[in-house]
């Protein structure tokens, strides 16, 4: 807005940010609308070329949640300009102030996802680092869309570390089948970092062991896993990866040791 002539150039300045207010939630509500849909398991070439899955959804989702508030407060305000229809524009700058702070944080993280094409964990440690800020406000609606988008991790530890299973349809976790002899991604020289609480035995050792103990399953290799460093949230360790990872192929091997003590009773 320019040149208006019964409004003043303060309120002028006032209207434009507004408006900008109004660009942002547009991006916001087309982001969510291409990328927090339906997702399908088929193989899609075009998937492929764009960013896509669970924690991209809940990404959305999050984000979506985060959204409400300021819905909100527009209908607020909108109750209260047809109560007062001599409300001053000053009146719905001052409500809607914490946004001129939080949709610009926002529209940073949402244009790092789509130009970087983040996938999988790599999303969780976008919204971790645009969490460390200082502004309340911002770091609360980044930890409420971090929040969200953990449900997805918890449920994939969940099925490795209790059932040795990993169900990640779009290779998002960061343990991710391997066809090599390593299993981590430290180095020997970082091997006092895969100390696993054990007295004398490092994970590194441990993993060492258990790709020795389990059986040949006929083609003469097995399964195993390795720990993905790019897809590794920067707040988790990788000493705590390696744990993680160790208790995993653990189970495994338990049970297929199982499995041929059940056939023999029956």
């Amino acid at each position: 807005l320019s040149d208006v002539p019964f409004i003043s150039p303060s309120e002028v300045d006032q209207l434009n940010k507004l408006c900008k207010l109004g660009t942002f939630y547009r991006d916001f509500n087309n982001f969510i609308r291409q990328y927090g849909g339906h997702l399908s398991l088929q193989p899609n070439d075009k998937r492929k070329s764009e960013i896509h899955g669970l924690y991209l959804k809940s990404f959305c989702h999050g984000l979506d949640k985060v959204l409400e508030d300021y819905r909100a407060s527009l209908q607020r305000l909108e109750m209260e300009i047809l109560a007062d229809p001599d409300l001053t524009i000053s009146h719905l700058y001052r409500s809607l102030f914490q946004y001129f702070l939080l949709f610009p944080a926002l529209s940073a993280m949402v244009e790092q996802i789509k130009s970087h094409k983040a996938h999988g964990c790599y999303i969780l440690d976008t919204v971790h680092k645009h969490s460390n800020c200082g502004q309340p406000s911002v770091k609360e609606a980044m930890n409420k869309i971090l929040h969200v988008c953990h449900d997805v991790l918890y449920k994939q530890l969940c099925s490795w570390l209790l059932h040795g299973s990993l169900f990640d349809p779009y290779k998002e976790f960061f343990i991710q089948h391997s066809t090599g002899q390593t299993t981590g991604v430290a180095t020997e020289t970082q091997e006092e970092e895969d100390y696993l609480g054990i007295m004398g035995v490092t994970g590194r050792q441990l993993q060492k062991a258990l790709n020795m103990t389990l059986p040949d399953t006929g083609g003469g290799s097995h399964q195993t896993f390795s720990i993905q460093a790019d897809l590794l949230p920067v707040y988790i360790p990788i000493r705590v990866a390696n744990k993680i990872l160790f208790v995993g192929e653990s189970i495994q091997m338990f049970e297929t040791d199982k499995k041929p003590a059940t056939h023999k009773k029956g």
